[in-house]
């Protein structure tokens, strides 16, 4: 049977605080406003059935989406059967309830699994769901750390401008993954993650001066606290873009093997153009393309 990926992957030591907006987003109405979380993960406004705006977390990493099990029974959201789910660290069944989500104007019935939230209880804004690709896959999105905002391009006019190096996606699962350089280590195929608060590698890369433990810390999924080592990784090179050297998880093999080498952060970036249409992403994206919202 296959799995739904879900979840999120967290460094415990990242998870306190609200981080604001570095200059305000101008006003459009293909824009949606975030809330940065942890300083690094998005929090943005989702309507449930016509009811809300509630604070979801913003999950590029996850194949569908979740609700916290006390609104789903607040809104009485119809029960659909049940579901396999993984995570990066474990596997289980949950409940699907039916309903229908809007994001910037973006809207699609979809089965959401029912699910306690408590992971999470220490953002703020406290999320009541996650929105994942089911949703997503639906248009283009820009997501915008320096403005912190995130843009529906529902037709792709975006997309039309000269934005930069255009990457292409592969897709693992419904999770966008795209290939990236360690200088002499070859390849690895990471997953962009808005949900994940550092990288996190799934196997072993070979042992070298572009890779050093640096210790261990607390990783905060779905299904709760774990702890893994620590070690500094890169720099990694995207096409043209560089990623200097950042602590990453060392995770290990997951649940069921999976063909992506881990997850990339989108934080990493100042923005990310996410192109469904045609099956690519540009890395920081020449700014000039938003002027196609006026």
């Amino acid at each position: 049977m296959r799995k739904n990926l879900v979840g999120w992957i967290v460094l415990a030591t990242a998870v306190t605080g609200t981080a604001e907006a570095r200059r305000p987003a101008p006003a459009d109405s293909r824009r949606v406003p975030l809330r940065l979380a942890a300083g690094r993960l998005l929090i943005v406004p989702v309507t449930v059935d016509g009811s809300g705006p509630y604070p979801f977390l913003l999950d590029t990493g996850a194949t569908r989406s979740l609700v916290d099990e006390a609104l789903a029974d607040r809104l009485r959201l119809p029960r659909a059967g049940a579901v396999a789910h993984e995570t990066a660290v474990a596997a289980g069944s949950a409940t699907l309830v039916r309903g229908t989500l809007d994001l910037g104007g973006i809207q699609r019935e979809v089965l959401l699994i029912r699910t306690p939230l408590s992971s999470l209880a220490d953002l703020n804004p406290r999320p009541l769901g996650v929105v994942g690709q089911d949703l997503l896959r639906q248009a283009n999105w820009w997501i915008d750390y320096e403005s912190a905002s995130l843009v529906a391009d529902a037709d792709g006019t975006v997309g039309e401008a000269d934005l930069g190096e255009r990457l292409p996606v592969y897709w693992h699962d419904d999770r966008p993954a795209i290939d990236t350089l360690l200088p002499d280590q070859g390849r690895l195929r990471l997953v962009l993650d808005s949900a994940a608060s550092s990288p996190v590698l799934f196997r072993a890369v070979p042992a070298g001066d572009r890779l050093r433990r640096t210790g261990s810390a607390t990783l905060t999924t779905l299904d709760g606290p774990t702890a893994v080592p620590l070690a500094s990784l890169g720099p990694l090179r995207a096409g043209r873009v560089s990623i200097p050297r950042v602590d990453a998880a060392l995770l290990g093999e997951t649940v069921t093997p999976r063909l992506e080498d881990g997850l990339l952060p989108t934080a990493l970036f100042e923005a990310i153009y996410f192109d469904n249409r045609a099956g690519a992403v540009v890395l920081n994206p020449r700014r000039s393309g938003l002027l196609a919202l006026r």
